[in-house]
């Protein structure tokens, strides 16, 4: 029986070893394809006094090591139907282009021009200006998810539109959150290797709190279509999962708001859905994303983006910690310590050899022990952020 079962199993075995060589992995030359395809995203604001901004960057194809391809040295020119030109420059050749503030005319049509350095011509087509209503209402709550069996945020917008006018509306947002490191401490290690006073460096008022600045990635939209009033209620922006480390202390988003026409939102849907709803045995499937944007030196060259034109309006709010129930993680706990000696003739230079540590503070002595720890434990900056605080921020009393 021993033996019947031994060489069923290596029958099996070599069946499987079998498929296994057969097996060759599916790589069709779309992946492989090293295409960088020219890729705009922004839009023409016509807000007073309003600056447009235009990220111009490339494709990466599935084998590129890069994250980022941006299209630097470029002529970007916002072009009215009245003749008008407006140039953007390139911010610190990072393929962010942005124009001076302005006052464009709601009433003109207008339309995008990028010449890329190799002098390849690219054209978006006229598009009217839409006004952006107000956003009533940006509110949150803290609530049970039915699925995850843990408590979840989630943020809601309202909005309307009494000339129903709008009907299509996208969204995106700016989001900052207060952290700050597991000790503090009064002392830091400058360029020069040596231990100084924090109190000595105004440019160091405190390495105890920072706050990091970042943008939304999802592409969030709505509609009120199927309404009879252009009313959007209750529409779920953003929702963090229990003890998210963003909302330990105080957060707060900048949501802006921005009017679609119908070919607007449907480019944007369809890239919402090619980029959030794939994966699955039940999703949509991928579909071409057709822009607004054409090659004009070489018109089947493919270029990827819609350009619109509109006002853009914005909502700020906090979320304060305190408001939460039982919510704080558990980063950053894992700060241990330990104590080193000093050369009493030398006692403010560094000179540890592991770079992951720092000085907290001085014991004991003479000549003193230094007390040392990790850089992200005493210094909130390797956590990422800055440690100014940032002018539009409101301290909780």
């Amino acid at each position: 029986m021993r033996i019947l079962k031994t060489a069923y199993i290596l029958a099996v075995f070599a069946v499987l070893s079998v498929n296994i060589m057969c097996r060759k992995a599916y790589e069709p030359p779309e992946i492989k394809a090293s295409n960088h395809f020219l890729a705009i995203d922004g839009l023409i604001n016509t807000g007073t006094g309003a600056t447009s901004v235009f990220t111009l960057s490339r494709s990466l194809s599935l084998t590129d090591s890069l994250t980022n391809l941006p299209e630097l040295n470029a002529e970007v020119i916002i072009n009215s139907a009245n003749g008008s030109v407006y140039r953007l420059t390139d911010t610190n050749s990072t393929g962010v282009y942005v124009s001076d503030p302005l006052n464009l005319d709601p009433s003109q049509q207008y339309h995008l021009t990028v010449t890329t350095q190799e002098g390849n011509k690219y054209q978006s087509d006229p598009v009217t200006p839409k006004y952006a209503p107000g956003i009533d209402s940006l509110n949150w709550e803290q609530v049970t998810d039915p699925v995850a069996l843990e408590d979840v945020v989630n943020v809601y917008v309202n909005a309307h539109d009494s000339s129903n006018e709008t009907r299509y509306y996208r969204w995106d947002y700016e989001e900052t959150f207060q952290h700050q490191s597991y000790y503090q401490s009064y002392w830091f290690v400058d360029d020069q290797n040596r231990i100084r006073s924090i109190a000595g460096d105004s440019t160091l008022l405190s390495l105890h709190v920072c706050w990091t600045t970042q943008h939304s990635t999802s592409i969030l939209l709505g509609t009120s279509i199927t309404l009879a009033q252009d009313v959007i209620s209750q529409v779920k922006i953003a929702q963090f999962k229990q003890d998210d480390p963003r909302l330990d202390i105080r957060y707060s988003m900048n949501l802006r708001q921005y009017p679609l026409d119908l070919e607007a939102y449907q480019y944007w849907l369809t890239v919402q859905k090619n980029s959030q709803s794939l994966g699955g045995l039940f999703d949509l499937q991928p579909s071409q994303i057709k822009g607004n944007i054409h090659g004009v030196t070489n018109p089947a060259d493919p270029v990827l983006g819609y350009v619109s034109a509109s006002s853009v309006t914005e909502k700020r709010i906090y979320i304060d910690n305190h408001s939460l129930t039982r919510w704080k993680s558990k980063i950053g706990n894992f700060c241990p310590t330990k104590n080193i000696g000093t050369d009493p003739l030398n006692t403010l230079v560094w000179n540890y050899p592991d770079t992951a540590y720092t000085a907290w503070f001085f014991t004991g002595g003479p000549p003193p022990d230094l007390v040392i720890t990790f850089k992200s434990c005493i210094d909130c900056r390797y956590q990422g952020g800055t440690n100014q605080e940032p002018n539009y921020w409101i301290r909780y009393h």
